[in-house]
């Protein structure tokens, strides 16, 4: 599980199960800890049903931050009421580490789309 900071404080994890190599891109269902209530209130509002976070890091396992040249977010999708998904995504991971990271991504998009 790869996790997500703002702050310095733990606020989620998230496998990042599905990606876009050629985009450096990795996203999945984010898994909020009970720190992330605290950060409510720093969302933007995008709509009535979505909410977003930024200005987030995002660590490896074993505790490497990971760059990511174009940013982290966080979507909330739902009514505050009714949240009925949270997903994170990571934008602009390089290469060489996107590669070691997601290899599974990778031969995913090779078996679609050819090396």
């Amino acid at each position: 599980m790869f996790s997500f900071w703002i702050d310095d404080v733990l606020i989620g994890y998230s496998k990042l199960e599905q990606g876009d190599p050629p985009m450096g891109v990795a996203h999945g269902q984010f898994i909020a800890t009970d720190k992330f209530e605290n950060y409510r209130s720093k969302a933007e509002s995008l709509d009535d049903n979505s909410r977003r976070w930024q200005g987030l890091s995002v660590k490896m396992p074993d505790g490497q931050e990971i760059k990511c040249h174009a940013g982290i977010v966080i979507i909330e999708y739902g009514p505050l009421d009714d949240i009925f998904a949270i997903e994170a995504t990571c934008l602009g991971i390089g290469y060489p580490l996107y590669g070691e990271l997601f290899p599974h991504h990778v031969k995913a998009y090779n078996e679609e789309w050819g090396d």
